[in-house]
């Protein structure tokens, strides 16, 4: 019988940078908003972090994930998937998108075994019924392993800001000081975000046209450290 701290150790570990799910390769378009002098300090990357949280996160990510944990079948599963991937306006993104949750899958599987949702989740990416979004197989993970949809979704969220900040970091714009002052300060964000998708958010859809474009011109550096 599985402890009652055992859904929250099965989070922090998915949810941790160490976790192979190849974030690290992303900079969800800060890398291009840095090398154009857009964004150079610790209050530009807060101000991108804010939106990223408002709306990457909350309005996108965090919705798809409790529709994810809430799916009553594999197939519901499936279209909440459907979804997610069709909101998601540049391809880089949805590539990323695609590529980290496909890893998550694969990771869980490894680490806890297969669960109806996991199971279910990766077999139809690895025949291409469906796309497999890293927000979606997370709220797949969340589910299978019993985990508390508040926690869940706290844990997704802290963890996409955490990525936007170490990217920050890698890029040498902020240093760790910098990095623990901002994720500290997004934790309000954050919160009204889980408040936000909890309370039954269904729509999925993001309007922040500069992080779509920074993301869109990223490939076109002549030097990149990440892959988006």
């Amino acid at each position: 019988m599985a402890s009652s701290t055992q859904p929250l150790l099965r989070l922090l570990q998915i949810a941790d940078s160490s976790f192979p799910v190849g974030g690290f390769a992303f900079s969800h378009g800060l890398e291009w908003l840095k090398q154009s002098g857009a964004v150079t300090n610790e209050a530009d990357v807060a101000a991108f972090l804010r939106t990223y949280v408002n709306q990457a996160i909350g309005r996108q990510a965090l919705p798809a994930t409790r529709a994810a944990m809430h799916a009553s079948s594999v197939t519901a599963l499936l279209r909440c998937d459907e979804r997610l991937d069709a909101s998601v306006s540049t391809e880089i993104e949805r590539e990323a998108g695609r590529a980290m949750g496909e890893r998550l899958l694969v990771g869980a599987l490894g680490a806890f075994g297969g669960g109806k949702r996991i199971g279910g989740l990766l077999a139809a990416v690895r025949s291409h019924e469906t796309s497999g979004q890293y927000a979606v197989a997370f709220g797949a993970v969340g589910a299978d392993v019993e985990a508390d949809e508040d926690m869940v979704l706290t844990a997704l969220g802290f963890g996409m800001a955490q990525a936007v900040v170490q990217a920050a970091v890698r890029l040498g714009i902020i240093g760790q000081a910098a990095a623990a002052r901002l994720l500290a300060g997004a934790t309000d964000n954050i919160e009204v975000a889980v408040e936000r998708a909890r309370l039954g958010a269904t729509h999925y859809g993001v309007f922040a046209p500069h992080l779509d474009a920074a993301s869109v011109l990223h490939s076109r550096l002549p030097f990149r450290m990440f892959a988006s």
